[in-house]
This record gives structure tokens, C-alpha cells and sequence, in this order.
């Protein structure tokens, strides 16, 4: 049985929400640590994320610092653990740990790379283009909000059902938006000006790689490509930022858009990223 030691934790998004550090050391080697942030995935208080790490064939003290982590939590509070590919070691042995520990799948990613070469990046076809700065704040949460009818997303799909589609893409808005996106978040409309769809890409936590933060397509306009024209315009935003790359998520439950990230030059062999977002409410 591993004794788990409470330890202080680094500044930066602490300073934001709190961190609860724990560790466990035998004979001054550390075996595992982990973290307990007080925020959700999309960086709100609907949550907690806890976050582990331990050495090759340390998995019970990986064990003891999550139990810590979860007894430390709020009762009622929802907790989150994850699991990607290109970010953990032993994914099996980490999906068997949450498991084992009561922690449920709520969703499984599959990430999608985009670099451009220099290749032709065709402009949209038979839509208009508005980017946010034309049509404002307001608006732009309007489409969003239309957007969210049978979203494939599954936890999209929780967090909607329970804010409302105004609100959650409100907060969408105000947690995704960062300075200069309103030149390249767009709005598309149809030849009767009717919106029906939008994409939201941005910058991506590594340096010089972009990321979708959002696309959707209206609910009674999916069907006609729009999804096609949207994810363009993503591509042209790399070249227009700079950026090395591009790198984004889908749900695998969402076929669709899987299949439109392919068709767009999106690949899913382009990096080794595919994640596993896992919780317990306790």
C-alpha cells in the first residue's frame, strides 16, 4: 500500500484554478504524481480534471494517487481523466486503471493532421464568406446555436442538453475566441443568404499548428457540402497564419465529419494523436 503525500503546485493556470498536487515517493524516488484542477475539460466549474503520471510498471501507484484525487473532490463533483497516444505512455494499462476504478468512457477522439505544402487550397464555392468582425458577436452565436440539433459530439451533446444551445455556444464563443480570430472565423451562407455554417479555427497549445476549435453546419442545411466549404476555409487559414499545421479532433461516433476531414486533406495518420476522455461523478 503507497502513502500519498499532498505537494505544492506550479503557478500559471493555478492562479486561475486551484491545484490539489499529490505524489508518491519511496526511498526519494517519486512512482507517481498527479494533479487535481478545478475545471472541467472546456475550462469551466461543471468539473474536475485530474491528471496522473508513473514510472514503467508503477500503475498501483498511479492507482493511489487517483484514489487520493477522487476522495479529495466535492460529493456530486463530475471528475475527468484522459488518455492520448501521443501525450501518455501504456494506454492500455491507463484505460484498464480508470476502469478498474469505476471511471466510465464518455467519448474517444480521433485526431485529423493538416499541413500545407504549398498545394492549391481552393476558396469555398457556391456560399458567401463572412468573417466574425463583419458579423458581429450576436450573430455569430446565433449560427452556432442553429448548429446544435443532433450534434454527433458526445459531450457537446451532454453540455448542450444541459446549458441550452444559446448558452453553451455562448460559452463556446467566449472560451474559444482569442485576439485576431475575428478575421478568420467565418460564417458561410447559402445563395439566399441564409446562414448554414460556421468554423472557428485558432491557434492550437504548440507552437506555429492551428486547430478547429468548432465547425457546424445548420440543422436543415446538412446534406449539401457546406461541411466542404467550411473546412476550406480552415485550410486556408494555415497558410494565412503561418502555421506549421493544423491539428484536430473528432468523435468517432461522428462518420460523417470523419469522412469530410479525410476528404479535405485532414488524415488521421498524420500524427499519432487519438484520445480517450474518461469520468465518474462521485
Amino acid at each position: 500500500m503507497f502513502t500519498v503525500t499532498t505537494v505544492p503546485t506550479a503557478s500559471g493556470d493555478a492562479a486561475i484554478h486551484p491545484l490539489t498536487g499529490f505524489a508518491v515517493d519511496v526511498d526519494g524516488e517519486c512512482l507517481a504524481s498527479g494533479e487535481l484542477l478545478n475545471a472541467s475539460w472546456i475550462g469551466d466549474e461543471t468539473g474536475q480534471v485530474i491528471t496522473v503520471r508513473w514510472e514503467d510498471g508503477r500503475a498501483e501507484a498511479a492507482r493511489a494517487i487517483v484514489q487520493a484525487a477522487v476522495a479529495a473532490a466535492k460529493p456530486g463533483t463530475e471528475l475527468h481523466l484522459t488518455a492520448n497516444t501521443e501525450v501518455h505512455d501504456w494506454i492500455p494499462e491507463r484505460i484498464a486503471l480508470f476502469e478498474s476504478l469505476g471511471f466510465s468512457l464518455w467519448q474517444e477522439k480521433e485526431g485529423f493532421w493538416f499541413t500545407h505544402h504549398g498545394q492549391e487550397l481552393p476558396p469555398p464555392d457556391g456560399v458567401s464568406v463572412h468573417t466574425l468582425a463583419e458579423v458581429g458577436r450576436d450573430a455569430f452565436i446565433d449560427v452556432v446555436a442553429a448548429c446544435t440539433p443532433g450534434t454527433l459530439d458526445r459531450v457537446d451533446a451532454d453540455a448542450i442538453a444541459s446549458m441550452g444551445a444559446h448558452r453553451w455556444a455562448s460559452a463556446l464563443f467566449d472560451d474559444c475566441l482569442q485576439p485576431g480570430d475575428e478575421q478568420h472565423w467565418y460564417v458561410i451562407a447559402n445563395a439566399t443568404a441564409d446562414p448554414v455554417g460556421f468554423v472557428a479555427p485558432g491557434a492550437f497549445d504548440e507552437p506555429d499548428t492551428g486547430t478547429i476549435q468548432h465547425i457546424g453546419v445548420v440543422a436543415g442545411h446538412r446534406g449539401h457540402g457546406y461541411v466542404d466549404q467550411l473546412l476550406r476555409l480552415a485550410n486556408r487559414t494555415v497558410r494565412e497564419c503561418g502555421w506549421t499545421g493544423m491539428l484536430s479532433d473528432v468523435d468517432v461516433v461522428n462518420a460523417p465529419m470523419m469522412a469530410a476531414m479525410e476528404r479535405n486533406g485532414h488524415r488521421a495518420d498524420g500524427r499519432p494523436w487519438h484520445k480517450w476522455y474518461y469520468r465518474l461523478v462521485k
